[in-house]
């Protein structure tokens, strides 16, 4: 079984734990993109944005809240409740701009 095998610290390794947010101490591991922009770039409003950005996370877990699922939610506010009743194939018509789609005759010309 899973449960009886261990990794290299030799504890037990759950599949459980594959979904679990990352975390670097107690912050969202997913911050160190804020970090990284302010170590090189140093400036006021990069710092601003990183400290932003640990504000909005910290919120985030604090309501049990991940950040897709707060994006999900800001998204859900914005367009309202109103869903199409067709389907998305419908709304808009495929079209292929590829320039592999070239008609039977034009292929005969290219051979060499």
């Amino acid at each position: 079984m899973a449960e009886d095998r261990y990794n290299i610290y030799r504890s037990t390794v759950h599949w459980r734990y594959a979904m679990a947010r990352p975390n670097l101490m107690f912050f969202d591991a997913r911050l160190i993109f804020f970090v990284a922009l302010f170590a090189f770039h140093i400036r006021w409003w990069t710092f601003a944005v990183l400290v932003f950005a640990i504000v909005g996370f910290t919120g985030a877990s604090y309501f049990n809240y991940s950040v897709e699922n707060l994006m999900r939610l800001l998204r859900s506010k914005l367009v309202g409740s109103f869903r199409a009743a067709v389907p998305y194939t419908r709304l808009r018509p495929m079209v292929d701009y590829g320039s592999d789609a070239l008609r039977p005759k034009d292929v005969a010309k290219r051979r060499i």
